[in-house]
């Protein structure tokens, strides 16, 4: 699999599959980057796009530093932007999953020539500094006594059916320290504010039961051209899992938004 050196000499992998105009495909907080194919997206994907699987820092083979500066969102960002630049790719859609929503974001924001569109599967929050800081300090603790396994549990307790028992074995596999450390980096960007001034075409692919007040929908309407599909009774990881649902939107909206240049 090739790699390239971040411009802090961290050493990632990634993939690329299938030819058209490029797509990034970039995870959250758990799993690798062989879950687009193992979830069903990678084949229907490949078949119009070059798509680009990215292990980002801390995840499946790719390298995995410590420590708060090793794992803000501005080294994310500048990992992304690397691998455009190493790729010699100018501009891409992008596809982020959880965690990976806000890296898109960023990209989008700091940098809009390289993101042409962008999806987010998962939804969008807004919260105060005091309040994430609250949260940071309940979470880091549980992470260090039980790895990712309450969180798990709080994934099945939110599911109308269980996470795929594969799907926990690939999060249990990934660095949990990495998560640890990304979160003691926030607050780190509140994309919440920025959301009027990303310009790139954005669609949000949100479960119901994760995001049940639509916090999604109206950060949305900040977005000049930002929209949302809610999946009925799906919570975090399965409305990610159920590609038979999101899937469609998905293409429907690429097939606009990702096909007018290449690469």
């Amino acid at each position: 699999m090739p790699f390239f050196t971040s411009p802090d000499a961290v050493r990632l992998k990634y993939e690329l599959v299938g030819d058209g105009p490029p797509l990034l495909l970039h995870l959250g907080a758990g799993c690798d980057s062989s879950v687009w194919d193992a979830a069903g997206y990678l084949k229907p994907l490949a078949g119009s796009y070059r798509c680009i699987l990215f292990d980002h820092r801390g995840h499946g083979e790719s390298d995995k530093p410590r420590g708060i500066e090793a794992n803000h969102i501005d080294r994310y960002e500048d990992d992304v932007v690397a691998l455009l630049d190493h790729l010699k790719i100018e501009s891409t859609s992008f596809w982020g999953y959880s965690a990976g929503i806000d890296v898109g974001l960023k990209v989008a924001y700091d940098h809009p020539s390289r993101i042409r569109s962008l999806v987010g599967s998962g939804g969008l929050g807004h919260t105060t500094p005091a309040a994430l800081a609250q949260f940071v300090a309940k979470r880091v603790p549980e992470l260090q006594q039980h790895g990712w396994e309450k969180m798990l549990d709080r994934f099945d307790t939110q599911e109308p059916e269980p996470v795929p028992a594969w799907m926990k074995e690939r999060i249990r596999a990934t660095d949990v320290q990495q998560f640890i450390d990304s979160l003691r980096a926030a607050p780190g960007w509140d994309d919440w504010e920025a959301l009027p001034r990303i310009s790139a075409p954005t669609l949000f692919i949100t479960g119901e039961l994760e995001d049940p007040h639509d916090a999604t929908g109206d950060g949305v309407s900040r977005m000049p051209n930002g929209r949302r599909v809610r999946l009925a009774g799906q919570g975090h990881i399965n409305a990610f899992l159920r590609s038979d649902l999101g899937l469609p939107h998905v293409l429907e909206f690429l097939s606009t938004n990702a096909a007018e240049f290449a690469r």
